[in-house]
């Protein structure tokens, strides 16, 4: 066999335990992981709910407010100023987008028992791994 098929076997080999561990993949599969009882994924859901109308609003606003900034930069006759005004309102953006995100997760993790964060915090770490191998770079 050649090396690259016996390097991309090894990596295939390599990444299949992670891949097998139970809560990577669907949340469905993390619910699971962490044993949630039935109040507690439909609090869950109703939370996600809640906040899903907020956080579209908030993630396009920021994706925008980007897509602007990077059409700016493209410019080479585009001012200074107004590149720095328009860095301002994409990092506002996506700041604001960051503090509704917390604020969902903070009223989910509230459900949680400290058994379930503790597990919910070890997933997390496995799936920044797994993205970080996939992709080459951490994740947000």
């Amino acid at each position: 066999m050649k090396p690259l098929l016996w390097s991309a076997l090894a990596l295939t080999l390599t990444a299949l335990p992670l891949a097998a561990q139970p809560g990577a993949g669907r949340p469905g599969r993390i619910a699971q992981a962490l044993n949630l009882s039935d109040a507690q994924r439909t609090k869950i859901r109703t939370i996600r709910e809640k906040h899903r109308p907020e956080l579209r609003i908030r993630r396009d606003a920021a994706r925008q407010a980007q897509a602007a900034l990077r059409t700016a930069l493209r410019e080479a006759a585009t001012p200074d100023a107004q590149l720095r005004a328009l860095h301002d309102k994409a990092s506002a953006a996506r700041f604001e987008w960051m503090l509704a995100r917390r604020t969902a997760r903070t009223e989910v993790r509230a459900v949680l028992t400290p058994e379930q964060r503790e597990r919910a915090a070890e997933l997390r770490g496995m799936a920044r791994g797994q993205r970080w191998e996939r992709t080459g770079r951490p994740a947000r």
